[in-house]
């Protein structure tokens, strides 16, 4: 009996004593040793495997669990290259700044694939990086979409690529993180009360929503597009699908990659990218990019197709879009070309950058003003000897016919070169006639023309806005990003800043981590705030390609010039 009183005090003593924490202590042992386990086996797969996707997955997430301290990397070096990842802006009192999440970034010497899940704080008063290490973090992903609301920012979706782009996973998560404390929260998605796995949808903000829409799903056996809508009531972080008025009504066709805007109680659409079948073999697909916009009633949740007005941009994909102050800003993008019934594959990447008013719903040129101090033009080389009078060169109406047709003369054009670079005189009836063709042959019509006949340099600044002519058109010369795709791109104030993006050199694709920020307000040209590090040698290989070609010396500088005007050819 004493014996039983005894054991009774030893186990409460087990239980209560001084050494109530050791069963801890052999739990935290224990689960040590089977994340260990759980690495080693991640680890040999790998070996075995690199692009094994669940082995990647499960290496991130056992290193995430590592990290169980909040830690803030002030001054922290800028990230790395990047492209497809959140670049939010983050306005609170005496805060500016802007938070990036995840992307990815393709080596260009191996073109393996790197994904990350790193945090970024960037001050844009102070124009510093804070990296932010904090536990229970989201797996890498990239394409993602993310909102900020009331000091919170919600993410969802994206995609994770394993190092040579073979395998592809998707996430359905929705992530919450507080950035008053930098804590970061999963929250558990329901069967079908939410939206599918995907990546390459957008999502924005409406009075406490986040919209979403749109996007594309690829298990390596087919690929999904979807055009489909959601609606994110942020307070309690639940999904709903809208309910949408009786009776059919028009829709945006299925695609992903595309832009969207929101004004007052409007969204636009713009763009976008989706697969299609092949009109006779309908195993084949092709690559389909959209230009259509749309306008969403966010009251009521029913589209109407925008009529396209004005010097709207040609066929493009993975441009950058953002709004300030009654319009839309789209930078950027890539234009393919094909040859010989699509074996052959050229593209165009494109520095330019158009606006759209929301309240005329009609496309600009968004013009680049002056600097400060003014040089004096002159004539392009061969020319100043022999400039045409102004009666010479004016466009009647059977002329300009003849250019929507598509058969101007060379020589009027040359002329047209000529009187640009020495006149310069908005009263010239070359003027008049320039601004006649663009009024009245919009879009399409005018980018043949000077396609047809390669007019460049002033010409096509002054077909796209006959407002720049009489500019001193040393802002040509301006400094200027390279083109590109991808681009993150945030709004703070009348700023933008834009980080980063991806290039092509032949096979090779570049990602880029050169930053820029432009003056919305003043419209006075891009400053660099830093200069691209990620594949410069690729650049100068193709720089010197390009200058042994046509038998001259070229550098770094020529060839980002010679990139860029590419733009003026779309």
């Amino acid at each position: 009996m004493g014996g039983g009183r005894d054991k009774r005090k030893k186990a409460k003593e087990r239980k209560e004593g001084p050494i109530a924490g050791l069963g801890s202590i052999k739990t935290d042992k224990k689960t040590q040793l089977n994340e260990l386990k759980k690495e080693r086996r991640a680890n040999k797969a790998l070996a075995g495997d690199e692009d094994n996707i669940d082995a990647l997955l499960l290496k991130c997430s056992l290193e995430d669990k590592a990290r169980t301290v909040l830690t803030l990397e002030t001054d922290s070096p800028a990230p790395s290259a990047r492209v497809n990842a959140s670049f939010i802006p983050y306005i609170a009192p005496k805060v500016n700044e802007i938070i990036m999440f995840g992307g990815e970034c393709v080596d260009p010497l191996s073109g393996k694939v790197r994904v990350f899940n790193d945090l970024y704080r960037f001050n844009c008063d102070k124009e510093k990086w804070t990296k932010v290490l904090a536990p229970n973090c989201p797996t890498p992903r990239c394409a993602h979409q993310a909102v900020v609301h009331k000091s919170v920012m919600y993410l969802f979706g994206g995609e994770f690529t394993s190092p040579n782009q073979e395998r592809f996973h998707h996430y359905k998560e929705l992530w919450r993180l507080d950035m008053s404390t930098w804590e970061w929260d999963h929250i558990p998605q329901k069967g079908g009360s939410c939206p599918t796995a995907r990546s390459g949808h957008r999502m924005v903000v409406h009075k406490g929503r986040a919209i979403l829409f749109g996007g594309f799903y690829d298990n390596g056996k087919e690929v999904r597009y979807y055009n489909d809508l959601w609606v994110l009531t942020l307070d309690d972080s639940k999904w709903s699908v809208p309910a949408l008025p009786q009776g059919g009504q028009a829709w945006p066709s299925p695609r992903s990659g595309c832009q969207l805007a929101v004004n007052g109680d409007l969204m636009f659409l713009y763009g976008g990218y989706s697969k299609v079948p092949d009109d006779e073999d309908k195993e084949l697909e092709h690559g389909k990019v959209c230009d259509d916009m749309w306008v969403l009633d966010l009251t009521k949740f029913t589209w109407d197709r925008v009529k396209k007005s004005g010097m709207a941009p040609g066929l493009r994909a993975s441009f950058s879009m953002i709004t300030h102050k009654g319009r839309a800003l789209l930078f950027g993008g890539v234009s393919d070309n094909e040859a010989r019934g699509g074996e052959d594959l050229s593209s165009d990447f494109h520095n330019d950058l158009y606006q759209f008013n929301f309240e005329k719903r009609r496309w600009f040129a968004a013009e680049m003003r002056a600097p400060a101090k003014k040089t004096k033009s002159t004539a392009p080389e061969g020319t100043s000897a022999d400039v045409p009078s102004e009666a010479s060169t004016d466009l009647s109406s059977s002329k300009l016919e003849n250019y929507k047709a598509g058969s101007m003369s060379d020589g009027l054009t040359s002329q047209m070169a000529a009187l640009l670079e020495s006149g310069r005189d908005k009263n010239s009836a070359i003027y008049k006639a320039v601004v006649k063709i663009q009024s009245q042959f919009r879009g399409y019509v005018v980018r043949k023309a000077y396609r047809t006949y390669k007019l460049g340099g002033v010409v096509s600044e002054l077909l796209y806005s006959p407002a720049a002519y009489g500019i001193d058109m040393s802002i040509r010369n301006m400094p200027k990003p390279k083109g590109r795709i991808n681009a993150q791109v945030a709004v703070v104030g009348n700023e933008a800043w834009m980080l980063g993006g991806i290039v092509e050199i032949g096979e090779q694709e570049i990602t880029l981590d050169d930053m820029w920020t432009l003056d919305l307000a003043k419209m006075d040209g891009w400053e660099l705030i830093k200069e691209n590090t990620g594949g410069e040698e690729v650049f100068r290989r193709a720089a010197a390609t390009a200058a042994a070609a046509a038998g001259g010396s070229s550098s770094d500088g020529e060839w980002a010039t010679d990139n860029d005007d590419s733009s003026e050819d779309d």
